[in-house]
């Protein structure tokens, strides 16, 4: 598969009244790594999310995004086109290779506009749709969070527990707040 440029722009796999969700592009390497390379962006995320985050981190995520078999890892875009972060899936292994991981972040300018919202919830049925060895889509939240809590929530994710003590991001000892998305519920917002 030819990695796409300008050229050649993906398809949306999503579209909703507030975003888009598509593959990435080369092109987008430039203003995600600027989006990406803040501290409010960075402080919630896992360690092997670069920090700080510069156009070659950018690039090799890209590339491998564009690499990966089956493309799970997606660009978020503002309706303008825009790119405004990424969201992607992370398959479970051994006993939870149904459970699959989902995981996503917006540019702090797009914050308060639905857009992760809205493309977590459109996301989460492309999964279920696209992948049908999925029972559970899961995601977890560094306690702090109270932004990506209300996305989860307004995605129609249950919260199922807390794992204590369970996150050090930065020095910072922080609980996992554990949310899911069953087959069925998704299956029930279609």
């Amino acid at each position: 598969m030819a990695a796409p440029t300008s050229e050649t722009a993906p398809v949306a796999i999503v579209k909703t009244d507030k975003c888009f969700v598509r593959p990435y592009t080369l092109d987008d390497a430039l203003p995600l790594a600027t989006a990406a390379n803040h501290q409010v962006i960075t402080n919630y995320m896992r360690n092997s999310f670069p920090n700080p985050y510069t156009l070659q981190d950018s690039n090799f995520w890209i590339n491998s995004c564009l690499t990966s078999n089956p493309m799970v890892n997606f660009c978020i875009c503002a309706p303008d086109g825009t790119p405004a972060g990424g969201i992607g899936l992370t398959q479970g292994r051994d006993v939870e290779y149904r459970t699959w991981e989902v995981g996503y972040w917006v540019a702090q300018e797009h914050w308060g506009k639905g857009i992760a919202t809205s493309a977590l919830r459109a996301f989460s049925v492309w999964a279920i749709q696209q992948f049908p060895e999925i029972l559970r889509l899961e995601a977890g939240v560094h306690s702090g969070n109270e932004g990506s809590l209300k996305v989860l929530e307004r995605a129609g994710y249950t919260k199922e527990g807390v794992r204590r003590k369970a996150v050090c991001k930065g020095g910072e000892i922080r609980d996992m707040i554990t949310f899911s998305l069953l087959r069925e519920e998704v299956e029930g917002m279609i």
